[in-house]
Parts: structure tokens; C-alpha cells; sequence
């Protein structure tokens, strides 16, 4: 079982260039477990990869979205 003491001072001997990759690939494991404040609902870095591709796409024009009504349907199966 390891540490944080002992993860530490492994990392110090690290060479700066490995020290700084490893600073990056754990800021990318925290965004990854983003968490949702009302709920603590864990979001998946996968649904927020989607999420803001689908925004990125709507935004660009590529993706227009859908009606109230589709929508409706969608949530409820309401045909209107």
C-alpha cells in the first residue's frame, strides 16, 4: 500500500520533465471525476466529452437541436 509520504518522495526524485507530465496526467484524473454540487453525482469523463462535443456542434451550427415537441415526445412519448 502506498503512501502519500512515500508516493512524494518518489516523485521528487524525478526528473523535472516527469515531474511536470505527472502533474498534467493527474490534473486530467481530477477533471475526469468532476462532480455535480446539488448531488454528488459522479460524471463520467466520457458523458463530459460528449456533452461538450454536442455543445461545440450546436454552437457551430452543426447540430440545430430539437423541437419543444420532439423533445417532449422524447422525455414523455407525448405526441402533441
Amino acid at each position: 500500500m502506498f503512501t502519500y509520504s512515500k508516493v512524494l518522495n518518489q516523485v521528487k526524485s524525478l526528473t523535472l520533465a516527469d515531474q511536470l507530465r505527472l502533474l498534467e496526467d493527474l490534473k486530467k484524473m481530477i477533471q475526469l471525476r468532476e462532480e455535480v454540487a446539488e448531488d454528488d453525482e459522479v460524471i463520467s469523463a466520457e458523458e463530459i466529452a460528449e456533452s461538450q462535443a454536442a455543445l461545440a456542434d450546436y454552437l457551430a451550427g452543426r447540430d440545430r437541436g430539437i423541437s419543444s415537441q420532439e423533445l417532449k415526445f422524447k422525455l414523455f412519448g407525448e405526441k402533441h
